[in-house]
């Protein structure tokens, strides 16, 4: 099984990951499972756990313009991490640290991190340029969950 977590806070533009999951999980890609996780914090370790692979999308920001989707390995954020925009009690890139020291993190997957213009944690809306990313994450998400879903089956064939 694949699952794919959109990640963030109902607020501002770190809904970016929300709203992409919430589309997904509208007509979700074979062989997925779609989870809007809300500033999961530790729990994300629990999401990951029993994966085969994994999609994350979540906001980010780096600098780099507004909309800019960072397409990551998984195992590259821990590595060399990217600012994802974290309102958690445990950010991402830690959570994955820890999933993955305690054996619970899946074999592969994917990090979409949506490049956001507004840190604001205020109740506002999502700007358009952070929905407008998120629509194109929701059609990457898409293509890796078919990449990941192939990997999958053939690591079973072998």
């Amino acid at each position: 099984m694949i699952r794919i977590i959109g990640i963030g806070s109902p607020f501002g533009d770190d809904a970016a990951g929300l709203i992409a999951a919430r589309r997904l999980a509208a007509a979700p890609p074979p062989g997925t499972e779609v989870i809007e996780a809300d500033r999961p914090g530790a729990t994300l370790i629990e999401l990951l756990d029993g994966a085969d692979a994994v999609i994350l999308i979540d906001a980010a920001h780096t600098g780099a313009p507004p909309g800019t989707l960072h397409d990551l390995d998984l195992y590259d954020l821990p590595r060399n991490p990217i600012a994802l925009v974290s309102s958690h009690d445990l950010g991402v890139v830690e959570a994955l640290r820890l999933a993955t020291v305690l054996g619970r993190a899946p074999a592969r997957g994917r990090v979409l991190a949506i490049e956001v213009g507004s840190l604001e944690k205020a109740p506002q809306a999502c700007s358009a340029v952070a929905r407008a990313a998120s629509e194109y994450a929701v059609r990457r998400a898409r293509y890796w969950a078919e990449e990941l879903r192939a990997l999958t089956v053939e690591s079973y064939a072998d």
